[in-house]
Order: structure tokens, then C-alpha cells, then sequence
């Protein structure tokens, strides 16, 4: 089975996921990366932060994938 690996980028900060994991398909991938993104906007949410994240997918041939969602606070009150 192919190992994908799935970085996540916050603002400056990058973590790269050196162990990865075996997936059946690129597109097992591809939706585990679309829960995760979401996961991690609920946690900017809960922190009231503004920002942007994204998911990375990569095998070692090189990215196949990038989910990202801006995060922005408009006050209009």
C-alpha cells in the first residue's frame, strides 16, 4: 500500500509528518485530509483565532494534495 503523509501548515508554523500512513487509495487521502482540515478550523473557531491552515498530502513522489481555509474575523457592528 501506498504511504501518504499529511503536513500542516498554521501561519509560519509548519509540522511535517515524517512517518505517514498506509492508505488503501489517494482518494482514502483525499478525504482524510478534507476531516482534518475541518477538525482544525473548529479549533481556530473555539480559540477565536483568525488565520490560515491547510493539509498537505504528499507521497515521496511529491505533493498530490493541498486543502486550506482562511479563517477571517470581520467585526460589523
Amino acid at each position: 500500500m501506498p504511504r501518504f503523509h499529511f503536513d500542516y501548515h498554521e501561519a509560519e508554523r509548519v509540522t511535517l509528518d515524517e512517518v505517514g500512513q498506509e492508505l488503501q487509495t489517494a482518494d482514502v487521502a483525499r478525504r482524510m485530509a478534507m476531516v482534518a482540515l475541518g477538525e482544525a478550523v473548529r479549533d481556530f473557531t473555539h480559540a477565536a483565532r483568525p488565520g490560515s491552515i491547510a493539509i498537505v498530502v504528499r507521497k515521496d513522489a511529491g505533493i498530490l494534495l493541498r486543502v486550506r481555509a482562511v479563517i477571517e474575523q470581520i467585526e460589523s457592528w
